[in-house]
Order: C-alpha cells, then sequence, then structure tokens
C-alpha cells in the first residue's frame, strides 16, 4: 500500500502515514494550494493540522528595525525558527535546522531561498486558511521579492524596501495565529488590522 499523498510505501494500513502525517487513503493534491476546499478534511487531521507553537506575538516594528540593523540575517533566522513552530504537514516540509541551515550553502542557497520563502508563505496561510480568518499574505508578493533580490543593483530595493514588505506581512500573520493560540476561541480579528493590498 502506498500514501496517496506523498507516495512513500506502508508496511500496514496506518490510519496515519509515519512520513508525512496525512490519511494514506485520503489524496488532498497540494493541500497549501489556497483553492483547495478545506471542509472535507477529518477532523482528526483537521486537529492535527492546526496544531502550532506560536506561543506569543512580537512587534512588527521590532522585526523591521533589526532586519536594517543586521542587514537582514535577524530576518533568516528568526522566520527560519518559525518553520520548526509550524506542524509538519506535507512530505517535503522541514524544520528551521533545514531552513537556515541551507541559506549559508555557497550557490544552492540562491535556489533555496525560494523553498524558504515560499514555503513559509504557504504554511503560514494554510494555517489561517484552518482557522478562517480573512488575512493572507501574498504569495505573488514574495515570488517577486525573491527574484528581484537575485538581480543585482536591483537587490538593494528589495532588501530596502520589498523584503520589509514581506516580513510586516508574515510577520503580523504569525502574530495574529498567536492571538488565536493564546486566546483560543474568544479571540477577534480586530478592526483596524491594516492589510497590504486592500483598501
Amino acid at each position: 500500500m502506498f500514501c496517496r499523498n506523498c507516495g512513500k510505501e506502508l508496511p500496514d494500513s496506518p490510519e496515519l502515514c509515519p512520513s508525512c502525517g496525512v490519511s494514506p487513503m485520503t489524496s488532498f493534491g497540494n493541500i497549501y494550494n489556497p483553492d483547495l476546499d478545506l471542509s472535507g478534511l477529518p477532523d482528526e487531521e483537521r486537529s492535527a493540522f492546526l496544531q502550532h507553537s506560536f506561543g506569543f506575538t512580537f512587534s512588527v516594528d521590532a522585526v523591521i528595525g533589526l532586519h536594517f540593523l543586521t542587514l537582514g540575517l535577524f530576518s533568516l533566522i528568526h522566520f527560519g525558527l518559525k518553520h520548526s513552530q509550524l506542524p509538519m504537514i506535507k512530505h517535503d516540509d522541514f524544520k528551521a535546522r533545514r531552513a537556515i541551515g541551507f541559506m549559508f550553502i555557497p550557490f544552492f542557497n540562491l535556489y533555496w531561498q525560494f523553498r524558504f520563502w515560499l514555503r513559509l508563505v504557504d504554511r503560514v496561510n494554510f494555517q489561517l486558511r484552518l482557522r478562517g480568518l480573512p488575512f493572507t499574505v501574498s504569495r505573488g508578493l514574495m515570488l517577486a521579492t525573491i527574484i528581484v533580490g537575485l538581480i543585482p543593483v536591483a537587490n538593494l530595493a528589495a532588501l530596502l524596501v520589498m523584503y520589509p514588505i514581506c516580513i510586516v506581512e508574515i510577520k503580523r500573520a504569525c502574530n495574529l495565529l498567536a492571538g488565536t493560540c493564546l486566546q483560543s476561541d474568544a479571540f477577534q480579528i480586530p478592526e483596524n488590522l491594516f492589510i497590504l493590498g486592500e483598501t
């Protein structure tokens, strides 16, 4: 028997695949697809997917200040650690050690930037969608930021303008998720929450 989600061979017929954590009889395709209807998720999978360890909020202003002060190194480490605070849902999700470590491998890091940032955006957006929260992080803006960041001279614009905008979006989403964790079902979305890209 093979898992329909990750394709790994299963020794018996377990309720959850030991490799990807999804029911082997369920095939959701790309579960991070924003158009995927999550209402078909079984309750036990939904409750497992809802588990994250964003235990506290952190000032968005402080994150931006530290981003500039450390020329982006703080952002790399801070958001790299988020990979370990999110549940492993797909078979190719990764934890902080791999997320951060691969960014320091010359030449490979040019590819890994795409995996690091886009998978973080996908995983955070998935958590928001599971909770029915309207706030989402722009995957297209993150992709454009990474591409511009690889172009000589233009990468300065990415470091000074585009990355901070993406970092604000991701940090606000993480703070929102931490708030739902702290206040459980009683959490209310503030009316004055600024969502980039909306008027």
